[in-house]
Formats: C-alpha cells, structure tokens, sequence
C-alpha cells in the first residue's frame, strides 16, 4: 500500500509543478502606438526622439510621450480608400478623446504610426479626428499588409488581455 501512496504523491507532485510552470511570456508581438510631431525648437534637448520613414527616408522629429498606446487601440482594419490601401486604427474612448486634442493641437503636424518603436507611416493633420478612427498610410510593401493587420490584431488581443489593471 505504501508504494502506491507515494506513486500517487510523486505523480501529483509533479503534476502541480508543471501546471505552475505554465509559460506566460509573450513572444513576437507588434506594439503599434501613435507618436505626434514635435515641431518646435528644441536644441538637442532631451524631449523627444527622431522617426526614419523606412521606404521614403523621410525623418520626423516626434514627441516623447505617444499620444495612443497598445491599451488604446481597439482594432485594427486595411481599408481602401482614393489613394490606394491604408490602415485604420479604431481607438477607445480615452484614445479618442486623445487622438483629439492631439490633433487639435498640432494641425498640420504629423501622427506617426511606430511598430515597436520602428516608424512605418505618418499622417499629416489636417482637421481635427473626432471620431476615435485615425486612417494612414504605411511604407510596408501591399504583399506584406495584410499580415501586418493579423500580426497587429493578434498582438492586441494578447497584450490587452495580459492587461492587469
């Protein structure tokens, strides 16, 4: 009887400690967040950071702070409008009303999309975004945009379920 006992205690011993050894790390995500121009002189002071467009080279000094983060962000969509395939990016009520007053603020400037702290698009502002839905252009090749879609949306999913507060 007693070697059962133990086989019984060894087995859900083990058992325990590899259900506790369950992984959570998350592993290849996108982090989409939405960065805005910084368009005053500042000096080489530390305030801000510089996006490379990666296609055009187009180099845009943005602010240090995004104005959107991977919380905010709802959905992303490829859509096509006049001018060919953008992304839309569909925010919360707290983005939006981000997303607002930033766009308010610096009309004429740019909203710069940064894919883990890599620039693929900008917008120029040219009205204010009331509704929370901020369409863009991105440099990635079309072949690769929808993938860019399912990888952003996955990510998303994830990071805001790993969510704690």
């Amino acid at each position: 009887m007693r070697p059962i006992a133990l086989s019984f205690l060894l087995v859900f011993t083990s058992l325990a400690f590899f259900v506790g050894c369950k992984k959570d790390k998350l592993e290849n995500l996108y982090i989409p967040r939405l960065m805005v121009e910084s368009r005053g002189v500042n000096f080489n002071s530390m305030g801000g950071d510089t996006a490379v467009l990666p296609k055009s080279g187009t180099t845009i000094n943005i602010q240090a702070d995004p104005i959107v983060t991977e919380f905010d962000i709802r959905n992303v969509e490829l859509v096509k409008v006049d001018r060919g395939m953008a992304l839309l990016l569909q925010v919360d009520g707290k983005g939006a009303r981000d997303l607002y007053r930033a766009s308010v603020t610096n009309m004429g400037g740019r909203i710069v999309l940064m894919v883990n702290g890599n620039a693929i698009g900008a917008r120029r502002i040219d009205g204010a975004i009331p509704d929370g839905n901020l369409y863009t252009f991105v440099e990635v090749d079309d072949a690769e945009l929808e993938q860019l879609v399912l990888d952003l949306r996955r990510s998303l999913r994830e990071l805001q379920a790993k969510k704690s507060w």
